[in-house]
This record gives structure tokens, sequence and C-alpha cells, in this order.
């Protein structure tokens, strides 16, 4: 197995090194991608209105609250506006960034794998598991809440080992239950005491409880969540209050009011969520709960590991309100725990399985890239339509990188029996992949936000859209606010054309629905317009004449 020179950086440095290599190779994406609107745009909208309002606690999104999230990812955005003078992705996305290393590195720290290599695969299967790899640069406060509950089960597990200093890591505890819960809410302090009521249980020791979820760390949470709701009532009033603790909490968990879904939904999208090493995490996870209900001998890392993830599955299922993303707490106990396994039960053949299937599809994936770019076949050519950026080189160059680095994993993998490497070969890949993809973002950013179309958008004119998805928050780059039509074009044809009153204004509309109106596709014949990405920008100054 490879070890490394013996006093070489990647030896002495292994989690580091891959951490270095993850953050070169997504830094063009955090540098140059644009704000998605479903919730990056509309967190910016919100911190500009509490920075113009002077909200601390209390928020508002257009004038109408917004307690759905507390209040720590929304000041962070805040700050960063403050310090930057204007909204920066890449300051943005270190607290996402930041936040994947550190529960990477507190991952690695925990385990305590003797082997480089297998330390900086572990943190590449980490780093490169679909969600995580996502929310590693996309602005949500999953990926902090996430960092929160990964260091408080830490806390815990230092305290029951005593391989830590107990009194210290008692304080640590419910701060970062606090924190876990003052970034996201309910699941940061539901998952963590969960887990670790559900561990004590397996282990037989639920009376030992109060030993970590006792009066001092109740205490300190509660301490700490009335200073945070004082804030909240000084600052929205008891209306607030109540739209956050009842109507945004209870709401969701009992009767959502938005992505209401089956109970066994996580069953389904926790297969994908830790691609392409689903197949092997959750072989691992089976392979541990039997050893489990067969009494076998494992470590206790093993045992809360497997507890944490089928605990919070579980608990999350009974909620109403579900998104994939929801399962952000989970991967890093999932993904860690197959090498936890694997170091228990030394390699077996449905391993290797496990881990070549997925990276045989990703080679076939990277392929079929190959081929579209090379031979251009006139059904995919007309398919992708005016994604002809995709047909550049650095397409091909991903295409290539994602075909021979899986390969080369497969090899390792399936031909020598070493795991580590082919996991490493796959994860660079991955990464590697994406580097070349994102060096064509200033041309996917058409298709990703907002920004490349407001450039299209005279200052201080009248903006008008229809069928734009959250147009409200465009204010974040215009400074100003939009007239909405949502999905009603006949309204916008009677009060816009018909009624056309000779006021010049700015016309944001989806090319695909506008196409189905005649009046609204002569605008673009008799005034100036721009295609951006989906969408026409018309810069309306006159009407066609109509017989």
């Amino acid at each position: 197995m490879m070890t490394g020179t013996k006093n070489g950086i990647f030896t002495k440095y292994p989690v580091a090194t891959a951490m270095a290599f993850s953050i070169v190779c997504l830094l063009p994406t955090m540098i140059m991608r644009d704000f998605t609107p479903s919730n990056e745009l509309r967190y910016l909208s919100i911190a500009d209105e509490a920075i113009r309002e002077g909200n601390v606690f209390a928020f508002t999104n257009h004038g109408i609250e917004y307690a759905d999230k507390p209040p720590l990812y929304l000041w962070i955005v805040m700050l960063c506006k403050i310090i930057a003078g204007r909204h920066s992705m890449f300051l943005l996305s270190l607290f996402s960034m930041i936040p994947a290393v550190v529960t990477t590195c507190v991952m690695d720290r925990w385990t305590r794998f003797e082997d480089p290599v297998k330390r900086a695969s572990s943190a590449f299967m980490l780093m490169t598991s679909a969600l995580f790899l996502g929310m590693s640069v996309f602005l949500r406060m999953d990926m902090l809440m996430t960092m929160f509950i990964v260091l408080a089960l830490h806390s815990f597990h230092l305290m029951y080992t005593g391989e830590g200093d107990f009194r210290r890591q008692s304080i640590l505890l419910p701060v970062w239950i606090f924190l876990a819960l003052f970034t996201k809410g309910p699941v940061g302090l539901l998952m963590p005491s969960l887990v670790i009521l559900c561990f004590l249980l397996a282990k037989g020791k639920l009376r030992e409880a109060g030993r970590y979820l006792g009066f001092k760390t109740w205490g300190i949470i509660a301490g700490l969540s009335i200073l945070w709701l004082t804030g909240v009532y000084l600052d929205g009033g008891r209306s607030y209050i109540e739209n956050l603790l009842f109507h945004q909490t209870f709401g969701r968990a009992v009767n959502s009011f938005h992505h209401s879904e089956p109970f066994w939904y996580y069953l389904m999208c926790i297969w994908y969520v830790t691609a392409p090493y689903c197949m092997a995490t959750i072989g691992a996870l089976g392979v541990s709960a039997v050893a489990f209900f067969r009494k076998k001998e494992m470590s206790d890392i093993e045992l809360l590991f497997g507890t944490a993830v089928i605990a919070t599955v579980f608990m999350l299922s009974c909620f109403s309100g579900k998104l994939a993303i929801y399962l952000a707490p989970v991967i890093p106990f999932l993904v860690y725990l197959f090498p936890v396994v694997e170091q228990r039960t030394g390699w077996k053949k449905w391993m290797g399985a496990a881990l070549c299937i997925p990276a045989g599809l990703l080679a076939l994936a990277g392929l079929a890239v190959v081929a579209v770019i090379c031979f251009r076949p006139a059904p995919v050519v007309g398919l992708l339509g005016g994604y002809s950026f995709a047909f550049r080189g650095f397409t091909l160059a991903a295409g290539i990188i994602l075909a021979v680095f899986p390969i080369a994993g497969i090899f390792q993998i399936a031909g020598r029996g070493f795991w580590e490497k082919g996991v490493f070969c796959i994860a660079t890949g991955m990464l590697l992949a994406v580097y070349c993809g994102s060096m064509m973002m200033p041309q996917i950013n058409d298709y990703v936000g907002y920004g490349n179309l407001c450039r299209h958008i005279p200052e201080g004119r009248e903006i008008v859209t229809l069928r734009v998805h959250r147009p409200e928050n465009i204010d974040v780059y215009t400074g100003r606010q939009v007239t909405d039509y949502g999905r009603d074009a006949e309204k916008f044809i009677e009060e816009r054309i018909s009624g056309f009153d000779g006021t010049p204004y700015s016309l944001v509309v989806r090319e695909k629905r506008a196409r189905e109106y005649p009046a609204i596709m002569a605008l673009t014949q008799v005034n100036a317009c721009s295609r951006v990405g989906d969408f026409l920008v018309v810069d309306v100054e006159r009407v066609p004449l109509t017989e």
C-alpha cells in the first residue's frame, strides 16, 4: 500500500493536502459563479433590507416577515456585505467551504487512521460525495449546521470515552448544539440529542444520559436561547416570535406548507446524496447494522456513526417537510462509516464491486461527453440548443478526465485491491473535471442567476417581469423593485401593450413562454431585445401598431 515518502508533505499532512487540492479545484466556481435566485439571492435581499432598516434579530423580505431561519447565517451575509462593500460570491462561499474543511478535519481526527493514503482518500470521499460537494460551494446554512453537529457529537464522544477534558467538553457540547440550532433551526437541537440518547440506549447506558444531557447542558442551551428570543421580541415583537416558534417550526414538522413528501422519501434520495460512493456507504451501514444485531464486537465510533445515520434519517422521515439537502448532517457519518467498517472487517469483495460499479458509470459518462464533443451528433446538438458553450475544449478536457481517472481507480480497486488509491483516483478526477467545467462559468451564469441579465437593463428604468422565478430579489443587482405579472400574460398584454402609455420599461420574460403569445413576441421586433440564457430582456419604448 502506498504510504508516500517518509518525510513528504503528503505523508505528514494528508488531509490538509487533500483539502488544499479540493479548494484549488473549486476556487473558480467560488469566484465566478452567480447567485441562484431560489435561495441565495433571497438571502442577499433580506440582508440588504436588514442593513437598511437596522434589523438584527427579526428580518423581513420586501416588508414581509421572514422567520424561516435563525439569524446566524444572515448575520454572516450582512457582515460580508459591510466588509466588502458589496455581495462577494467568493467571500460568502468561504462560509460554506471552511465548514466543509473543518467537518472533514474533525472526522479525520476522530477516526485516527494511521495510513496517510487512507486518511486522504477518506477525506476525498467525503468532499466529493454529491451533496457534500455541492454544499461546499453553494450559499446555504446547511454546511455550517453540519459542522456544529459534528463538533457536538465529537465533544460527546470525547466525554464518553474520557479522552478529552470532561469539564471543557461539557461546556462545548451545549454551545455546539446551540450554534447548530442558531444556524438552521430545530434539527440542530434535535439531531445531536437524539443520537446521544440512541447511542447510550444501544450501549445499555441510557441511565447515564444526564451526565451528558443534564441540567448544565440544557441550562446553557436555554440561557443562550433566551438571549436570542429576547432580541427577537425586542426587534420583531410578539407576532414574529409566534411565527418563528410555531408557524415555521411546528408547522413545518407536522403539516408542512412546503416540500411535503412521503415517509419513505429519504430512503430513496439517500442513494444519490453520497454518489458515487452510495453503494459502498450504504453497504457499510448494512454490515454495521447486522453486526450490531448479531452482537459482534465493534468500536464505539462505528456504533456512534451508524446510530447517527439511522436515528437521524428516521427522525427526518417523521417530519412532513422533506428535502434531500436536509440529509446534510448525515453525510459525514455515513461516508466515514465505510473506512471504519473496512478497518474492522478487512477488505471484502462486495466493497470492490460497490466502488467499481459507480466508477464505471462515471467513466461511461465521461466517454459519452467526449463522443458528443468530438462527433457532435445532430440530435444531441439540437437538444442542447443555446448551450453552444458546452462544445468548447474545457468540456472535452472534463470528459477525458472523468473517463480516465475512474478507470484508473477501477484498476487500483479491482486489479490490485487498493480501495484507498481507487477512491483517490475517482475523487481527484471528479474535482479536476469540476475545475475544467468551471472555466465556462461566465457563460453558465446566464442559466444560473440574474446577474448577467440585469446588466442589460438600463439604469433607472422600470423593470417588468413575466414568468420569472422569484423576480423580487433582482433588487440586489438593480437597487429597485420590479413590477411582477407572475404567470398572468393576458393581464400584461392588456396593461402593458394594449394600454401602453408611452412610458419606457424593461421587460424580462422567459423566452419559451413569450413565444406562446404573438403580442409579446411582436415587442421584440420593434424594440431592442437581448437574449440572456432562457430569458429575453426587451427595452420597451414603443409597441407595434394594431389594426
